[in-house]
C-alpha cells in the first residue's frame, strides 16, 4: 500500500513594470496568502483535522476566503501575464490524494507483505532529527487529571493484554466448533456537519478488553502522515456502542496500536497512544462507566506497548523514534514509565532501549523486552523509591530483539523474538523463543524459530506462539522442543497472539483468517474469514490477538472492524466458514 501526496501549484510569469504600490504589496504577499489558501484547501480532504481547526480557530477560514477574494480581484484587474493566465489561475490548487487500495483478493496463497509505514517514516525521519535529536535531556511530564478519583485501587488482579501473566487470552466458557459472527463493530466519528457515521477506513490492530458485559476496544486510521484513533465501550451482548471518544479538546488522538487495560475494580482504563512514526504521545486513563477522560500523561516517544496495571500502579513500554532503514534512535532511545493510577503522577522511569514489548509485573518486578537497540530481556524492581543504580535486578543479552509480549509460567520468563518486526521483514528471517529464570535472568533454554515471534507466547500446558513465516507452533515448556506446528493460510505471516483453551487454539494470520487448532495433535478444526466480504484486506494488517471470554470470541480485523463470534444458534450470518 502506498499514500501519495500530491500538492500542486500551477507556476506563472509575472511580467509587471509600473506597479501601484497597493499592487506591489499584493504581490508581495501573494506566495504567504496562496500558502494559505493551500492548507486550508488540503484539509477539506482531511475532515478530522479540518474540523479541529475550525473548532479551535474559527476565523481562520474566514481570513483564507476574504483573502482570496482579495486576491481575485487583483488578478481580475491587473495583467499578471495577460490572458493565458486564465488557464493557468484555474489550475492553482491544493490536493492530497490517497492511493487506493490494490483489491488484492483475500483467497490464496496466503498474502503479501506489505511495508504499510514506510511513506509515513521517510516524511517524518528528517522531521524528527532536526526537531529531536539534539535533545540533551529529558523533562518530566505532569499528568493532567480531568476527572477527581472517588475509589480506592482494588488490589485485586487486573485485566492486562491477553488477560493475565501467562497470556492465555481466555476468560470463561469456550465457544463450541461452528462460529458464526454474532456482531460487528467500527469505530464512530463525527464529520463538520455534526453527522455520524462508522468509520470503515479504521482498523483494528489491537486486542479487545473484556469486562462482564462491556468490550474495551480502540483503532487506527492510517492518513500519512498522521495516524488517528478512538477508544470505545461496547455492550458484550449486542455490540451497541455505550460511548466512544477520539479526541480531547479538540486534539484527536493518535492511532492506537497498545492494548487497553481495565483496572482491578473495573473503574479505570488505561492504554498507550501512538504507532511507530508517532512521537509526542500520551499516556490515557478513562472512567469505564462514562468514558470521561480521568488523566493523561504525556511523553516525547510513542506507546505501542501495551500497560499492565498493578495495585495503584500502571507501567508501560515507551518506545524510541527510529531511522526507518538503520532503527538507529533519533531522539531519546527509550524507557518504561510507571505512573500513580489514582492521579497520573510520574512515579518514576528507566532507560530501556525500544522497550515496545508489553510488560508483566509479578512480586513487585517488571519484566520487559527491548528491541532493536536492545537486544535483551530486562528485569526491574517497581519500588517508587529505588534509584536506577539498585532499580535493574538483571539484564540478559538476546540473539534478537524482542518486542513481543512477555509471558510469566512456573517461574519462568518466556519471550519470543526475532530479527523482524511488524514492518521490517529480514532478507534472512530468523527468531526465538526463550525461558529464563525469574529471580535471575538465567537463561534456561532457547529454541530456534524459523522466523520472527512477535506476538505474546501463551502459556498452558504447551508453550504456543505465531510464527512470522505463516506457522503456529506448540512448544514443550520444560526443553522448548517441538510438539506440532500447523498453518492458517498458507505462508501468509501470524504476527498475532493466539488463545489457548485446555483443548484448543484460536490463532489469526495476516491476512484475516481466524484458525482453531486441536491442543494435542494441531489438527485444524476451523477457518473463518474475519475481514470484511465487501472490502478484503489487502494491507497484510489482521494483526489483532483474538480473545475468548464467557463462550464468545472477540478479534479486530483490517477490515472488517472488531466482531463477536459464537457458537452456531443464536449468531447471525457472516462469519464465512471454510
Amino acid at each position: 500500500m502506498c499514500f501519495d501526496f500530491v500538492p500542486t501549484i500551477a507556476g506563472e510569469y509575472f511580467q509587471l513594470a509600473v506597479v501601484p504600490v497597493v499592487v506591489n504589496a499584493g504581490a508581495a504577499l501573494f506566495p504567504v496568502i496562496l500558502a494559505a489558501i493551500t492548507t486550508f484547501v488540503a484539509l477539506l480532504f482531511k475532515p478530522r483535522e479540518l474540523l479541529r481547526v475550525c473548532r479551535e480557530k474559527p476565523v481562520v477560514p474566514i481570513a483564507v476566503f476574504g483573502l482570496a477574494g482579495v486576491v481575485g480581484g487583483l488578478l481580475m484587474y491587473w495583467p499578471f501575464g495577460g490572458p493565458a493566465s486564465d488557464a493557468s489561475a484555474s489550475g492553482r490548487r491544493s490536493a492530497m490524494a490517497r492511493t487506493p487500495a490494490n483489491g488484492t483478493s483475500h483467497a490464496g496463497s496466503g498474502g503479501v507483505y506489505v511495508d504499510w509505514t514506510r511513506v509515513a517514516l521517510e516524511r517524518i525521519a528528517a522531521k524528527e532529527r532536526l526537531a529531536m535529536a539534539n535533545a540533551s535531556h529529558v523533562t518530566t511530564p505532569t499528568a493532567l487529571v480531568t476527572t477527581e478519583s472517588e475509589h480506592g485501587i482494588d488490589d485485586e488482579a487486573a485485566f492486562i493484554f491477553r488477560g493475565g501473566n501467562q497470556r492465555l487470552g481466555v476468560i470463561g466458557d469456550v465457544p463450541t466448533v461452528g462460529l458464526q459472527r454474532v456482531w460487528r463493530h467500527y469505530p464512530m466519528w463525527i464529520d463538520e456537519s455534526g453527522v455520524e457515521s462508522e468509520d470503515t477506513e479504521a482498523m483494528i490492530l489491537s486486542s479487545a478488553a473484556v469486562d462482564g458485559d462491556r468490550v474495551y476496544g480502540a483503532s487506527c486510521l492510517l492518513d500519512p502522515p498522521d495516524t488517528y484513533g478512538a477508544i470505545f465501550c461496547l455492550d458484550a451482548e449486542s455490540g451497541r456502542q455505550i460511548w466512544s471518544l477520539d479526541n480531547i479538546d479538540g486534539e484527536y488522538f493518535k492511532g492506537f496500536f497498545s492494548s487497553p487495560a481495565i483496572s482491578a475494580d473495573g473503574r479505570y482504563l488505561v492504554i498507550g497512544q501512538g504507532l511507530h512514526p508517532d512521537s509526542n504521545c500520551t499516556l490515557i486513563c478513562m472512567d469505564t462507566e462514562t468514558g470521561r477522560v480521568h488523566w493523561t500523561l504525556p511523553t516525547e516517544l510513542h506507546l505501542e506497548s501495551s500497560p499492565v496495571i498493578e495495585g495503584d500502579a500502571v507501567y508501560i513500554g515507551a518506545g524510541a523514534i527510529e531511522d526507518p532503514t538503520s532503527h538507529e534512535a533519533l531522539s531519546h532511545p527509550g524507557y518504561v514509565l510507571a505512573a500513580s493510577l489514582s492521579d497520573g503522577q510520574e512515579l518514576w522511569r528507566h532507560d530501556v532501549a525500544d522497550p515496545e514489548s508489553s510488560p508483566v509485573v509479578d512480586d513487585g518486578v517488571l519484566y520487559i523486552g527491548s528491541g532493536f537497540n536492545g537486544k535483551a530481556i530486562v528485569a526491574l524492581r517497581t519500588d517508587p523509591n529505588l534509584d536506577a543504580d539498585d532499580r535493574e535486578l538483571w539484564r540478559t543479552p538476546t540473539p534478537y530483539p524482542i518486542t513481543g509480549a512477555i509471558t510469566l509460567h512456573d517461574g519462568l520468563v518466556i519471550a519470543g523474538g526475532g530479527n523482524g518486526d511488524f514492518v521490517y521483514r529480514d532478507p534472512n528471517p530468523a527468531g526465538i523463543v526463550m525461558a529464563l529464570r525469574a529471580e535471575t535472568g538465567e537463561v534456561v533454554w532457547q529454541s530456534e524459530m524459523p522466523d520472527a515471534v512477535l506476538g505474546a507466547v501463551a502459556a498452558g500446558r504447551y508453550l504456543v506462539c505465531g510464527v512470522a513465516n505463516g506457522e503456529v507452533m506448540a512448544l514443550d515448556p520444560d526443553g522448548g522442543q517441538s510438539v506440532w506446528s500447523a498453518r492458517i493460510s498458507g505462508v501468509a505471516p501470524v504476527l498475532a497472539a493466539p488463545s489457548v483453551t485446555d483443548q484448543e487454539v484460536f490463532a489469526v494470520s495476516q491476512d484475516g483468517y481466524l484458525a482453531r487448532f486441536d491442543l494435542e495433535s494441531g489438527e485444524k478444526l476451523e477457518h473463518l474469514y474475519i475481514n470484511s466480504e465487501e472490502k478484503p484486506g489487502s494491507q497484510g494488517l489482521s494483526i489483532s490477538s483474538p480473545i475468548v471470554a464467557d463462550g464468545r470470541l472477540y478479534v479486530g480485523s483490517e477490515t472488517g472492524g472488531l466482531r463477536a463470534y459464537a457458537s452456531g444458534l443464536g449468531a447471525v450470518a457472516g462469519g464465512l466458514t471454510q
